[in-house]
């Protein structure tokens, strides 16, 4: 038995051969012929984990190689950065634009850094005005198909959207400052403001590693990319470095936000709202909101005595907390209104809600008046056809009435909604149209507070706030629109505005 056993291990042939060779040879002795077969897959059982082993490892080389070369064509720039991917949604990307913007990038970098060194050295004031229009020529949120994971996208997507938050809060709060001779959060904003620059740093950096092109403009942005990084851990990758920054961003502007200064609360509520909502938000949206919050939040500053308004008393109340108690105690004074608010059938194209202070006029205190906004009648006369018209109004109803009929066009206006029909939601009255009783697919909002419809944004119209601007032409405009849609007899009112909102946003 032993003498053979070592014959087996040269035995090429099958088990079903090698059973029958020793059924011939041996007789019936099974027994031997079962331990010969058991040895002989004992020897082949190892030999075969290792050709599996090594195939699998073959596999998988072969694999990584090809991924490395689709990522190195994907990733494989000219001097102009194309690549040479057909297809992809990243080459559609790099098509569209035709080369990484270094001029737009190295100007939005001068100019977080101009704030950084304004807020330090206290001499002059940071421009703001610089660093949006540098924010709109750039738009880096649409290099992000650059990086192939999600996850690095998302991260960096949230990059884009607390930067935003932090200088929206920043640019209010220094107006703020500069009004009372103060430096109020100045050592936070200091801090905000280098971990901003160098969250854009880290982003430029990784774009410039990928484009491999070598000229003075991108030597010069290297260096004094470098130069501000230069005590980071070079053990940290890029994303680890976003997420740490992003973190202590977050932490920082959350205890900010906290602030109940009542000049600025058009800001800090709409930085509180994206900020809660971040993971969802949509930059086409969430960026004009911030605009019109600072818009609104530096114009009171500015001039108080032309911001008197009896409805949009959140923004300009002297005792925010007094206030926000004297509102709950209003609402709850409030009979509740039975939901829907409108039960009659509908049978228009469309349902647009209007908000109407300083959306539709403005209350003059001067002469005591409410003043129409120009195009009023004109929006009102050429959407009536084709919709049914609701003014929503956080207002009491004996105000809304009165204003109404100031502005002459009562004849156009299918029903009212007043202060009892809102939600207050502990600082403010929220306009819920789902509650109105039309279709959400059919229904629109005009306003000129994104907090007002912060239920549905998606249904929503930010329009400017207007005062006394008599060149202002929004409302022409919002009719030509009101109209597109009603004629187009789109299903669904939301998917319809969101493309108006990309292509504002494309084109602003």
């Amino acid at each position: 038995m032993k003498q053979t056993l070592p014959v087996l291990a040269h035995f090429e042939k099958s088990s079903d051969e090698i059973a029958k060779y020793f059924a011939l040879k041996y007789g019936n002795n099974y027994h031997i012929i079962k331990q010969l077969q058991n040895q002989r897959k004992q020897i082949e059982t190892p030999m075969l984990e290792a050709k599996r082993t090594l195939r699998t490892i073959e596999q998988e080389c072969d694999g990584l190689k090809r991924s490395n070369s689709k990522q190195s064509e994907r990733m494989k720039a000219t001097s102009t950065f194309n690549f040479s991917r057909p297809g992809s949604q990243f080459d559609t990307f790099i098509q569209s634009t035709q080369h990484f913007d270094l001029n737009s990038g190295q100007l939005l970098l001068q100019n977080i850094k101009q704030i950084m060194e304004s807020l330090s050295t206290k001499e002059d004031p940071p421009n703001f005005q610089l660093y949006w229009e540098s924010v709109y020529m750039f738009k880096w949120e649409q290099y992000l198909l650059c990086f192939v994971r999600p996850l690095t996208q998302k991260i960096i997507q949230e990059s884009i959207f607390l930067s935003d938050i932090v200088i929206s809060f920043i640019q209010c709060q220094m107006k703020e400052n500069l009004l009372n001779n103060s430096q109020e959060h100045q050592q936070e904003m200091i801090v905000l403001t280098k971990l901003l620059l160098e969250n854009f740093c880290h982003f430029l950096k990784k774009i410039l590693t990928q484009t491999k092109q070598q000229n003075t403009l991108v030597v010069q942005l290297q260096t004094k990319i470098d130069l501000i990084l230069c005590k980071n851990n070079p053990c940290i990758s890029f994303i680890q470095e976003l997420k740490k920054n992003n973190s202590f961003i977050k932490t920082i502007i959350d205890k900010l936000l906290q602030n109940d200064n009542p000049n600025i609360q058009p800001v800090i509520i709409t930085c509180r709202y994206q900020l809660s909502q971040i993971k969802s938000l949509d930059i086409q949206t969430s960026r004009p909101q911030l605009v019109n919050a600072i818009y609104l939040s530096t114009s009171v500053s500015q001039q108080p005595e032309q911001y008197q308004s009896p409805l949009k008393t959140l923004f300009k109340v002297p005792h925010q907390q007094q206030y926000v108690m004297h509102l709950r105690q209003s609402y709850s004074n409030l009979e509740p209104v039975e939901v829907p608010f409108i039960k009659t059938p509908f049978q228009h194209s469309l349902c647009v809600i209007l908000d109407l202070d300083e959306t539709l006029g403005h209350y003059n205190d001067k002469i005591g008046k409410f003043i129409r906004r120009p195009g009023l009648v004109e929006l009102l006369q050429g959407i009536k056809e084709h919709c049914e018209i609701v003014i929503f109004t956080a207002g009491l109803q004996s105000y809304a009435d009165h204003a109404i009929a100031e502005l002459q066009c009562d004849e156009y206006i299918d029903y009212r909604l007043y202060r009892p029909h809102t939600t207050f939601n502990g600082n403010n009255f929220v306009k819920d149209i789902s509650k109105v009783g039309r279709p959400l697919e059919r229904t629109i909002i005009v306003d000129n507070t994104p907090t007002n419809y912060e239920q549905q944004q998606d249904n929503g119209l930010l329009v400017s706030t207007w005062i006394d601007q008599q060149e202002d032409k929004e409302l022409f405009e919002l009719k030509d629109l009101i109209i597109k849609i009603a004629q187009a007899k789109t299903k669904d009112v939301r998917k319809a505005l969101k493309k108006y909102r990309d292509y504002i946003s494309r084109h602003k």
